[in-house]
């Protein structure tokens, strides 16, 4: 999710496809069809450990590598599979492949492409379909795209006003559609949609932000962390320890909790009950720090480090692991072809 800046991306698919099918892992990992996804109000403010006895998390790195670096992908749930969507790869390209991995080997399968390449955007599985929301490319856009499952995505809608450095999470039917800018103003509206082609506002945020990590459970979109400036130029641009609950049934965002520390460019998902964030960057440091949040009261606890600095990772729930899929250490410049479970 790039910054205003936005610098002009080159070859579109062609570097990663490239260097994907080069090191192609051994073995297909393709699923019979996307999974429902789940990955990115009232109570009181709290920043405490929570006191409640809770399973220790399990934080591991994968066996695997991808065979090429990515970051800032759309990863989503494809039959029990991680289904990488765009991205940005090595060289600072926005990227056009989807791509299936096996999460217990890594065999790689290239399913199919976006019609136009982009990154920091965000994603959900609709009606069958998985849908792109936005991202950047050379510029911000509006443009929404959907994967059927094979061949190439097509644009099928625009959202109302371009919009990178986003994140979206699903609530049963709809999805949720939250944070980012325009290229230069920041987006405090939370979009719903239950087809990917049609949209109403559903609330707005209580703290306009870009790069939040973001998660549905418990019956409320999580908004965590995130920049609070629209450009990234500056590399102590102010950034939030917010932890936004937005509640659909009243379109209401409260701030629930506080994280230890203002953290940007995380990944969040629910995993045995409670929220999970990870990663991340405070300023252009890549962060470790994994925490819990209690949806019941906002607190945050710390829960563990992950086996190396990310940041920019792709997220997403499977079963009672959230996987962070490849990612950055603090640059665009350093794309990580590494992955991370996170186990409750």
């Amino acid at each position: 999710m790039t910054g205003l800046r936005l610098p002009r991306r080159r070859g579109a698919a062609a570097i990663v496809a490239a260097g994907l099918a080069a090191a192609a892992l051994a073995g297909c990992g393709g699923g019979s069809g996307p999974g429902g996804g789940g990955g990115h109000g009232g109570a009181a403010s709290s920043s405490s450990s929570t006191s409640t006895t809770e399973a220790p998390l399990a934080v591991a790195s994968a066996s695997w590598h991808l065979a090429a670096p990515i970051s800032r992908a759309v990863v989503e749930d494809y039959g029990g599979q991680l289904l990488v969507v765009g991205g940005l790869a090595q060289g600072d390209v926005s990227t056009a492949g989807i791509w299936s991995f096996d999460p217990a080997t890594g065999a790689a399968r290239q399913l199919g492409s976006l019609a136009s390449a982009v990154h920091d955007a965000a994603g959900a599985v609709l009606g069958g379909r998985v849908v792109v929301f936005g991202g950047g490319a050379a510029a911000t856009v509006a443009t929404v795209q959907a994967w059927s499952g094979s061949g190439r995505a097509s644009a099928v809608a625009e959202l109302p006003r371009p919009r990178s450095d986003l994140g979206a999470a699903e609530l049963g039917q709809t999805a949720y559609v939250v944070g980012g800018f325009d290229g230069s103003t920041l987006d405090p509206e939370v979009l719903s949609t239950t087809d990917g082609t049609t949209y109403k506002v559903a609330g707005t945020l209580a703290q306009a932000v870009r790069y939040p990590a973001v998660a549905a459970g418990a019956g409320y979109l999580w908004v965590v962390g995130g920049d609070l400036s629209p450009s990234e130029s500056n590399p102590s641009a102010s950034q939030t320890d917010d932890v936004q609950r937005f509640d659909p049934s009243t379109g209401r965002t409260t701030v629930v909790g506080h994280l230890p520390t203002p953290l940007g460019h995380a990944s969040a998902g629910f995993v045995g009950g409670r929220l999970v964030v990870a990663g991340g960057r405070t300023g252009t440091d890549p962060a470790t720090a994994v925490y819990s949040v209690d949806p019941r009261t906002g607190a945050v606890t710390p829960a563990g480090n992950l086996p190396s600095p990310r940041s920019d990772a792709g997220a997403v729930v499977i079963g009672s692991t959230l996987w962070l899929v490849g990612g950055e250490l603090g640059s665009v410049t350093r794309p990580l072809d590494t992955v991370a479970s996170i186990s409750g």
